[in-house]
């Protein structure tokens, strides 16, 4: 986990480390001959942003439920099974500073573990509820739609179907976590509602960053694969440009298109912290809101 992350969730150390061990312990119960670099996959530079805003959540809603940790797993595994299919997708080479599982081994043995921990979080879910079972279920299959029409309208240069896409990606499992903890005991309607809007405004600023990073790093990744990202749209809609053309584009200095885009994600950003004004200011939330302002920053 990022060094900086780990001292501003201190309040929720205590529940990080039993979810890291219960964690830990899942992963060696299920051996593969692949179970090593898994290991290294899941435990090495993992941020565990899912499973953080879970216990904050927990924390801010007074939830005291054994089944706090069932969600957070639930969200943390799903999370790592539909990065490594990703990079099946996308034949990425790396991810987390580590060489993928489809570079390392083979496509074959990448799908065949991702699937393992979807397999291994469909056992989590028969413990929760049906409820529960329904809200993943939604929520998987949302992604996995969003991933569907994202390579059919790929080209697309429309910046809220863009945000839309953005959302898809990542906000759904982020969503799912506090569908979830809502199950688990009543709550007021203006605070859930209040707290679905946070999440759903941090999962759009979260892929939006990602997203900037990719051109930041002039390594194009998205676009190559003619997904084009906020800071390209910008540039192909000022320009007149037809997306198709980009690889004319490759050297082309982005920074005026970054900054722009930069700023999308200071908005939803701050309407991310502005749906929190509703609950006390206390320990979890100003928690919640560093978590926030340390992963957007620019």
């Amino acid at each position: 986990m990022d060094e900086k992350i780990k001292t501003i969730i201190l309040p929720i150390k205590d529940k990080l480390d039993i979810f890291e061990n219960k964690l830990n312990d899942i992963i060696k119960e299920n051996s593969t001959p692949f179970s090593n670099h898994l290991y290294n996959f899941i435990f090495q530079n993992a941020k565990r942003l899912r499973a953080v805003f879970v216990f904050l959540f927990a924390e801010i809603l007074n939830i005291k439920d054994e089944k706090v940790y069932d969600i957070a797993l639930l969200s943390e595994l799903i999370h790592n099974a539909s990065l490594i299919h990703d990079d099946v997708i996308d034949e990425a080479k790396e991810r987390r500073n580590l060489e993928t599982f489809n570079s390392k081994f083979s496509s074959k043995a990448a799908v065949l573990e991702g699937d393992l921990l979807l397999a291994i979080s469909l056992e989590i879910l028969s413990t929760t509820s049906l409820e529960i079972i329904k809200i993943y279920s939604k929520r998987i299959k949302k992604t996995i739609l969003g991933e569907i029409n994202q390579d059919i309208t790929n080209n697309s240069d429309d910046i809220d179907l863009y945000i839309k896409k953005s959302f898809d990606k990542t906000g759904n499992l982020f969503v799912a976590g506090l569908e979830a903890l809502l199950c688990l005991k009543e709550q007021n309607e203006t605070l859930k509602q209040s707290l679905l809007n946070s999440i759903k405004n941090y999962s759009i600023a979260f892929q939006l960053k990602n997203d900037i990073s990719d051109i930041k790093s002039r390594k194009f990744s998205d676009a190559k694969q003619k997904n084009y990202t906020l800071p390209l749209i910008l540039f192909f809609t000022e320009n007149k440009i037809n997306p198709m053309d980009f690889e004319k584009y490759l050297s082309f200095d982005f920074n005026k298109y970054i900054l722009k885009s930069e700023q999308y994600v200071e908005k939803y950003k701050k309407k991310a912290i502005n749906d929190l004004d509703f609950f006390e200011n206390n320990i979890y939330k100003k928690t919640l809101v560093d978590i926030i302002n340390y992963t957007l920053r620019s």
